[in-house]
């Protein structure tokens, strides 16, 4: 166990001074935390992106046992946020000023390269991807049940959002208080309890839950969670500034959709709020396959599972995926 810890040290440690070194062309030398592991010369990288779950963490623990995994086949790279993770703090975190952090490191990077984003991360990649030279790093995405970019889906998403930055100052003052420390510890130790119970036992040789306890810390922290909640007010803004930059036809894409918005409906009772999440569902089944057809290399597809976080549950999906994209290229 000692020995288990002192290795998840080293890696933070090293992935620290590595994103300094990244960091040194940004103006305001802002550093993000990275993992590097793996090493395949002969493929591209994996840049492996975190996106936010019901209690809207969206830091690199939930990439803890699917990098592990992909690892094995490819050099992958996962790269928190700033203001997530252990990356320095910013006043104002968003997706749109990560997309641009993004651009600058994925045109430092040597190798081919290919995206794998989970969650609202397919924001950042959408508009990181709008620079021409981003383009030709990138050999090609997969999208991990990624945000649905339709007014519907937005006024969904946002109406949490929206609450948080129309009543900030009160929100802020709670957390700094205390008030929210027992609700927080709670919701930890229930992301915690869900992993145990959907972790494959063929997979829990690729968990390292040393790890998830370091992000725990930190996301138990007052100060991390008001960094958390302070990204979660510019969601809205962040939605309508991707829906305005589609991914270029050019990149292939294979979007993995699992049945997670189904899991929701059971528990609701509220006529309109069910309406709601069968209209997003129903609406991105809709727009991923559309996505998919613009580029004969992409592919949709749905996954049989009301389990969001399949990182930890299928990580052989997102193998394939990147698989596909990589095989059809060197043939097409």
């Amino acid at each position: 166990m000692l020995i288990r810890m002192m290795v998840t040290l080293l890696i933070i440690m090293i992935s620290l001074t590595f994103a300094k070194s990244q960091a040194a062309n940004n103006s305001d030398d802002i550093k993000l935390s990275k993992i590097v592991k793996g090493d395949n010369p002969q493929k591209p990288t994996l840049i492996l992106l975190s996106g936010p779950t019901d209690n809207w963490h969206s830091d690199l623990a939930w990439w803890i046992l699917g990098q592990n995994y992909l690892s094995q086949y490819y050099s992958t790279i996962a790269i928190d946020r700033a203001s997530q993770g252990f990356s320095d703090t910013i006043n104002k975190p968003s997706y749109r000023d990560f997309s641009s952090r993004l651009a600058d490191f994925l045109l430092e990077q040597g190798k081919p390269l290919i995206i794998v984003a989970f969650a609202s991360s397919n924001l950042s990649v959408q508009l990181a991807l709008k620079d021409p030279l981003v383009q030709k790093k990138v050999k090609g995405v997969v999208l991990i049940d990624p945000d649905v970019l339709t007014k519907h889906a937005i006024q969904h998403y946002t109406g949490e959002s929206e609450n948080y930055r129309k009543n900030w100052l009160q929100l802020e003052e709670y957390i700094k208080a205390g008030k929210y420390q027992d609700r927080i510890a709670k919701k930890i130790m229930a992301e915690r309890n869900h992993l145990a119970e959907i972790i494959p036992d063929d997979l829990s040789e690729f968990m390292d839950w040393d790890l998830y306890g370091q992000y725990e810390q930190l996301r138990e922290k007052p100060q991390y969670q008001i960094n958390k909640f302070k990204e979660v007010t510019t969601y809205k803004t962040d939605l309508e500034s991707a829906i305005k930059h589609s991914l270029p036809k050019s990149i292939p894409v294979v979007i993995l959709d699992s049945d997670f918005e189904t899991g929701y409906l059971a528990a609701i009772k509220e006529k309109e709020i069910k309406s709601s999440i069968i209209k997003w569902r129903d609406q991105g089944k809709e727009q991923f396959f559309k996505v998919a057809s613009k580029n004969s290399c992409s592919a949709y597809w749905p996954v049989n599972s009301q389990e969001h976080l399949l990182m930890f549950t299928r990580p052989e999906l997102i193998q394939l995926a990147v698989e596909r994209i990589e095989t059809c290229r060197n043939t097409s």
